[in-house]
């Protein structure tokens, strides 16, 4: 009897492990329902979706990393390849033609590499079924054969398999292209025109110079120089200057208050407030938006983006209560805000005495630049974009944006659209010497030059808008551009 008993717990026993066996190892089977490559042309870009357009897969399971998953086969790779006899520009989406509510899960994630170099990436937390999502944008394509990789796993660290189970989805890759650049593109939905050439950046400009064009870290941008009369944009109940397209099409803008200001009109009604760029100012340290330790023996640790600067408290306050609490976030792109920390003289630790890149660029060469060197100062929400340190994607105009805009070091300019008639704060470090750490700002004069960090001078915040925005207005003080909603 005892016999009996026991040969019944084994096999209970092994019923047992065979259903937790079941269990375990019935996550995972993935295809695409066209094994064979589909390849078409759009817009000019020759187009091939290695295995077909459609990703379909059924009782996905769990892995502790993409790389573990492709090795294994437990993550879906999808191979795209493009080339174009023009310059273009590719779009890739995936449209979610079925996404059950167990897998809407942060675990269930996204990444696409261009080459070897990662793009975006993302879950289908917050993604619905019939939803179209972005996962490529504005990548530019030449003759030469580019190769990107789609990758969709469930990340084992976090996933929550009593939900995620012997779930299926469909997704459909498709793409769509544009023979212009991003910014391209905006400046014509905004019925705006750019001026060949570039314009002289030894003389500050007090007309109407119009528009130019210069590269940033995107691609080309186009930005408003002088005394320019149709920039104007009202957004979320405040006014604002356009001060650029950048090179992903999205609208770079510098708050201008409640009100439509001409330019060279003297106001205080044109900052959100005065205040200190940062209060303590005795180390290199402090010329940064965030900031390393004081007193440390290492650039990496002195300009390390750990400590909020009390101007960037501020600006992430105002962006908080004014645009992100009132529900204007959704208009609102992320973007880069360069804070150039990179050294033309000296070394940028402790109270060591030094230049930074500014001066050698702009006060000596008169050459102001939209890129920004060193990714850390590369200040953005996004890792992919920038080095992700930014809470809201919310900043302040740089010293090369003004130079741009038609300003210049020690000459007055009391006729461009930034002249507000006070001192306010750019993003710019210039120095540290005399035992103070010094910034670029504006002077109540329109001049630019710079000043220790713990002066009191005003905060104009930087935003930028998304480029698939419809507008109304023609950018003027009485018709400025509004958001279509």
């Amino acid at each position: 009897m005892e016999k009996h008993k026991i040969v019944g717990m084994i096999i209970g026993i092994l019923a047992f492990v065979a259903l937790v066996a079941g269990l375990t190892y019935a996550w995972f089977t993935w295809q695409s329902t066209n094994n064979t490559n589909v390849s078409f042309t759009v817009g000019g870009v020759d187009v091939t979706f290695d295995a077909g357009s459609d990703i379909t897969s059924s009782k996905l399971r769990p892995v502790s990393s993409k790389e573990v998953g492709v090795t294994k086969g437990y993550a879906i790779e999808k191979v795209i390849t493009a080339s174009s006899t023009m310059t273009s520009y590719l779009n890739l989406y995936l449209t979610l033609e079925n996404l059950p509510d167990g897998l809407k899960e942060e675990s269930f994630v996204w990444e696409i590499y261009k080459g070897n170099n990662l793009i975006t990436k993302g879950n289908f937390k917050n993604n619905n079924q019939n939803d179209k999502l972005t996962i490529a944008s504005n990548q530019k394509i030449t003759s030469i054969t580019t190769t990107f990789k789609l990758y969709i796993w469930i990340d084992g660290n976090q996933a929550n398999p009593d939900t995620m189970q012997n779930q299926t989805f469909k997704f459909v890759l498709n793409a769509d292209s544009s023979d212009q650049p991003p910014a391209d593109i905006t400046l014509n939905e905004l019925g705006l025109s750019a001026n060949d050439g570039t314009p002289d950046f030894n003389q500050v400009a007090t007309t109407d110079e119009g528009m130019y064009t210069a590269e940033d870290d995107l691609g080309p941008s186009y930005y408003f120089r002088g005394a320019v009369e149709n920039n104007y944009v009202k957004f979320a109940n405040y006014y604002w200057r356009i001060i650029r397209i950048n090179g992903d099409g999205t609208i770079r803008m510098i708050y201008d208050r409640t009100s439509a200001h001409a330019n060279g009109e003297s106001s205080t009604d044109r900052q959100v407030s005065t205040i200190a760029f940062n209060s303590s100012y005795n180390d290199n340290a402090y010329v940064g938006y965030m900031y390393g330790t004081p007193s440390s023996n290492t650039y990496a640790a002195t300009h390390a983006n750990i400590n909020d600067s009390t101007i960037k408290t501020a600006n992430d306050n105002w962006y908080k209560t004014n645009i992100a609490d009132r529900g204007y976030n959704k208009y609102v792109a992320d973007a880069i805000y360069c804070n150039d920390r990179s050294v033309s003289t000296g070394t940028g630790i402790g109270t060591v005495i030094t230049d930074y890149m500014l001066r050698n660029r702009i006060i000596q060469n008169k050459k102001p630049s939209f890129k920004c060197v060193q990714t850390s100062d590369r200040f953005a929400v996004s890792t992919i974009l920038g080095n992700g340190d930014l809470t809201y994607p919310v900043g302040l105009i740089s010293a090369d944006e003004l130079v741009f805009a038609g300003a210049r070091d020690g000459s007055t300019n009391n006729k461009f659209y930034l002249y507000s008639g006070n001192n306010y704060w750019q993003l710019t470090p210039t120095s540290f010497f005399a035992g103070c750490t010094r910034v670029s700002y504006i002077s109540s004069e329109g001049y630019f030059s710079s000043q220790c960090v713990s002066n009191y001078f005003g905060l104009r915040p930087v935003i930028s808008l998304k480029p698939d925005i419809s507008f109304s207005g023609n950018g003027t003080m009485s018709s400025p551009f509004e958001i279509v909603v």
